[in-house]
């Protein structure tokens, strides 16, 4: 269907949507969905460029006029909903006490049930009782028990019965059609079925409690049997029916769900009842995490887990969490990556290794990074970076196949192609191409950090190669690729190529323009390493000390950026400036920022790696980006079911 047809469906959308609205609240909830910043409006109208040529004039006009239109039906709708208040009532007041009011209402009818049942009746116990011999079916299993309706044979006239079955279940819909018959939506994690309590199934006594007590996502448990109504809907018409958790807190407006994305976040619970396609999202990242366990295992790989908490946090660049272990007074770290403890395995013979787990990494938030998130690494003695790269597109190719039936995706209202094989892109070419600038041009890679709005002093060579890299040639790569052969000096634990040695053998994955994975063919020399790894923290300290003494913040104490022991002594200079001193904060907060305080020599990984490493592929996988791109989802926070936000 094309974006003129589309915008047609959302305008007859929108506009039953405002004429349903009967109070402020509905009317906000509708006004934000479709004509918010992030609303379906201005979704639509991010598609403009699939449009052709010949047709923009027509769709844009279309859609300028649709503008309008919503915008009159809002207008009209809020008149309608301010005129049917109560006299005196002040609009945006009330809505407390209206709250707390309802919950009073629901904890009458819970007071209601178990006077009727019994103390505790409405928090339920096991279902179906143990003794029934009975077992629940899933709403997806119930709807697959009825066959195709066809209304030529009678299906819904009530005398066809498809089974019987056990359903628990949450109330999402109530629809009264008289004292005898009630019809319920319920819905469970596979979907949703209609219910229909009547009396000539269900006693009087059962009904009439049930219809002065049910509210809406009270969870239930029904018995009942499969029958089509004469509108050929599938329906369990119960036998017996009671609440097996009571909802005391009034749900958000029944129609139109949790638009808010700050509460979506911050009361998952919330948008997981409310939003199929949340559901579907968290179903479908389960069922990616199960996919590539099943892959890896098939392959011969053993999942291992590794410390969380460490010494030294090594593995990548990035800034890490601090904590301490009271029992032994040592300040710890939250790891940044698993692989040099999966390195220490291929040490000790375990050849092909991976693990899947959670990453810290203190660093900014966006819609591609949360500070805690889903990575796995995985090791293959005697492979290489070609053995990496079959081993990813392959894997990836597989998860987007299995479950989403295609290996292209929509991402961003963009297709990206997942299958294999993957092109292999040249990482100084890129850089030329989009940037117009080498790797080993400092002054350009300057230039075009500014020309982006970044300032390029205080960043080390590798940060602006990086950051160029991503600011000009990334938002380029949108179908899945691999970028390879980056300059050596970005890489401290990877090994040389094996015909140009200046540049790692080393790839980048890419898909709609974010990186999705890593992989080197991993460095097990223990004296190169040894080598690198020491250079590595001399550049750090570098670096660090030329931000601190730029900033005039080392007056107190004299430090040598060669001293070996400049840690111990840029602490000793900020306890040496007088707490009154605003350069004593200043200070602590920019060295929080150096990182140099966390690169120091791992003398256990390079004493591990002395005792013989074999060659091998190493590969790392962001578990969320992967999610984000079959899901369609557009942040990382759609897809973790409790992102980090800032304290109410």
């Amino acid at each position: 269907m094309g974006l003129l047809e589309d915008l047609e469906s959302l305008r007859t959308a929108a506009v039953a949507a405002f004429a349903s609205a009967q109070n402020k609240e509905a009317l906000e909830a509708v006004r934000v969905e479709y004509l918010g910043t992030r609303g379906k409006l201005k979704s639509a109208l991010g598609r403009m460029g699939e449009v052709s040529k010949e047709q923009k004039p027509v769709v844009g006009k279309r859609a300028n006029e649709l503008t309008t239109e919503l915008q009159a039906a809002f207008d009209a709708a809020k008149a309608r909903v301010e005129a049917s208040a109560p006299a005196g009532t002040v609009p945006g007041s009330g809505e407390g006490s209206s709250l707390e009011q309802l919950r009073f209402e629901r904890l009458d009818k819970l007071k209601k049930y178990e006077e009727k049942i019994g103390p505790g009746a409405a928090w339920g116990s096991r279902f179906p009782d143990r003794t029934s011999g009975k077992s629940i079916t899933s709403i997806g299993a119930t709807r697959k028990l009825f066959p195709t309706f066809r209304a030529e044979e009678n299906m819904g006239d009530g005398t066809k019965k498809f089974g019987t079955v056990v359903l628990a279940a949450r109330v999402m819909l109530r629809r009264d059609q008289s004292k005898k018959l009630i019809f319920l939506t319920v819905q469970d994690q596979t979907g949703s079925i209609q219910v229909a309590l009547w009396n000539n199934l269900l006693n009087e006594e059962s009904l009439a409690l049930l219809r002065d007590t049910l509210d809406l996502w009270d969870i239930v448990g029904i018995e009942g049997e499969l029958m089509y109504t004469q509108k050929g809907e599938p329906t369990v018409w119960a036998t017996s029916a009671r609440i097996l958790t009571k909802c005391i807190a009034p749900p958000p407006d029944k129609h139109h769900g949790i638009h808010d994305k700050e509460i979506r976040y911050r009361h998952r619970y919330l948008d997981l009842i409310s939003s199929p396609e949340s559901r579907h999202a968290f179903i479908l990242r389960s069922k990616t995490i199960a996919g590539v366990r099943r892959f890896l295992d098939a392959q011969g790989f053993l999942e291992v887990e590794t410390p969380v908490l460490q010494t030294i946090p090594g593995g990548a660049a990035a800034r890490p969490f601090e904590t301490k272990l009271n029992a032994l007074d040592m300040r710890m770290y939250m790891r940044i990556a698993t692989e040099i403890g999966l390195k220490k395995v291929l040490v000790g013979g375990l050849e092909r290794v991976y693990e899947l787990g959670r990453i810290f990494r203190n660093e900014g938030l966006s819609p591609r990074h949360n500070p805690e998130f889903t990575m796995i690494e995985i090791y293959q003695s005697y492979g290489d970076l070609r053995d990496m790269m079959a081993l990813m597109e392959n894997l990836i190719s597989h998860l987007a196949e299995t479950l989403t039936g295609s290996t292209t995706v929509m991402f961003r209202g963009k297709q990206v192609k997942l299958g294999a094989p993957w092109p292999r892109l040249e990482y100084t070419e890129l850089l030329k191409q989009h940037a117009g600038v080498s790797h080993d041009d400092i002054a350009g890679l300057d230039a075009k950090l500014r020309e982006k709005g970044i300032d390029p002093s205080g960043l080390s060579h590798v940060d602006k190669i990086d950051g160029v890299f991503g600011e000009y040639a990334e938002p380029h790569l949108q179908d899945a690729c691999f970028v390879i052969n980056q300059p050596v000096e970005m890489s401290p634990l990877c090994k040389a190529h094996p015909v140009n040695p200046k540049l790692a053998d080393r790839f980048e994955a890419f898909a709609s323009g974010m990186e999705i994975g890593n992989a080197y063919t991993e460095l097990n020399d223990p004296i190169e390493q040894r080598k690198r790894l020491v250079e590595q923290a001399n550049d750090a300290a570098k670096h660090a000390f030329k931000q601190l003494t730029d900033a005039g913040l080392l007056d107190y104490v004299k430090v040598e950026a060669s001293d070996a022991e400049w840690v111990d002594k840029a602490k000793k200079a900020i306890e040496a400036i007088p707490a009154s001193d605003k350069r004593r904060a200043k200070l602590a907060e920019l060295a929080k920022h150096t990182h140099a305080v966390d690169q120091r020599v791992d003398e256990d990984f390079l004493n591990a790696m002395e005792h013989g490493m074999p060659p091998a592929g190493g590969l790392g996988i962001g578990i969320d980006r992967i999610v984000m791109l079959l899901a369609s989802a557009d942040s990382i926070r759609d897809i973790i079911l409790f992102p980090l936000m800032r304290p109410e």
